[in-house]
């Protein structure tokens, strides 16, 4: 089991450090917000995972205050955490060879400890402990820090297409509605290394999706297939009349 939970409500001195750090490395990208009004405190974000680009870039990058939900693993010890890292996030899920990533493994696990006190992770569990998963997100609400999840399947690898989600995002919404009768918000974001940019998407809210669609792979459909229509219609679409300006530019120019 992983350290007693605290909802992390404002960064220390030691996140604003590692997040200026962060900022060196890799500049923010381009945000396009759909929405006209700041995203709602109490609410559920849903995001790419893009291997570690997307927590990273949602993390260092994004003024929203939230925490995320994580593998258990990264919340526990050395070796938990190692074991995860070199079996599950470097050889299933990126492909890297052995030695590489017993390499990448060995190195992350020394630091991850601070990386995800940093990025503020509400630990994920998959047996009878997920309780704990939905009561640590409820605390979380309760304190109006929104709460990320990463719902896509990543067992073969990280795609840009997603093809698949997991349902925990539906399940903590629904669990919430039962106790509060709030229908939170879910806001759909999809980041995009390749091209800079990240877009925030209207929300959607389960309760009245659930009026039109039957089933619950209905409902995750409908949020995939928006996440998706973010980086085809908008990211690549964008993409390719920029292009085409370009070329059309070089054609008056000759």
């Amino acid at each position: 089991m992983a350290k007693k939970f605290k909802v992390k409500q404002r960064e220390n001195f030691t996140d604003k450090i590692l997040r200026a750090i962060g900022a060196l490395f890799k500049r923010s990208p381009k945000f396009t917000d759909l929405n006209e009004e700041a995203i709602e405190k109490k609410s559920i974000l849903i995001g790419n995972h893009y291997g570690a680009g997307g927590p990273y870039t949602y993390r260092t990058h994004m003024k929203h205050r939230f925490m995320t939900w994580g593998a258990h693993q990264m919340c526990e010890g050395f070796k938990s955490r190692w074991r995860y890292l070199y079996h599950v996030f470097y050889r299933q899920k990126k492909g890297y060879r052995k030695f590489p990533a017993w390499i990448m493994a060995s190195l992350f696990s020394l630091a991850s400890r601070w990386v995800y006190g940093f990025a503020g992770v509400i630990p994920i569990y998959y047996d009878l402990n997920i309780a704990h998963t939905f009561k640590y997100s409820f605390e979380c609400l309760s304190k109006d820090v929104s709460v990320f999840v990463f719902p896509e399947n990543s067992n073969e690898g990280y795609k840009e297409i997603i093809e698949e989600f997991y349902p925990g995002f539906l399940k903590l919404a629904q669990l919430y509605y039962n106790k509060f009768k709030v229908d939170l918000p879910i806001y759909t974001l999809f980041f995009s290394a390749r091209h800079k940019r990240v877009i925030v998407g209207k929300p959607m809210y389960l309760q009245e999706l659930k009026k039109e669609l039957s089933s619950e792979q209905e409902i995750l459909d409908c949020f995939r297939n928006y996440m998706n229509s973010l980086y085809i219609d908008i990211i690549i679409k964008e993409d390719e009349e920029r292009k085409a300006r370009k070329r059309a530019k070089k054609k008056v120019k000759s």
